[in-house]
């Protein structure tokens, strides 16, 4: 299975979650970021390409 974490800048929430994971024998992970600024920036081939996708974002503060 494709593994997709995706958070803002991709440099903390999502790039963690696929160092976490990247060895999993079963699975396959990226990870990318929404912003202009994400060190990998989100793009449709990563969206095609997964078959799984999380969104890692913090809660917005009221």
């Amino acid at each position: 299975m494709n593994i997709l974490f995706v958070c803002s800048r991709n440099k903390w929430r999502s790039a963690t979650a696929e160092t976490v994971y990247k060895n999993h024998p079963e699975h396959q992970i990226r990870s990318a970021g929404t912003e202009p600024s994400a060190k990998v920036k989100l793009n449709a081939k990563h969206i095609i390409w997964a078959d799984l996708i999380f969104g890692k974002e913090t809660q917005a503060k009221n």
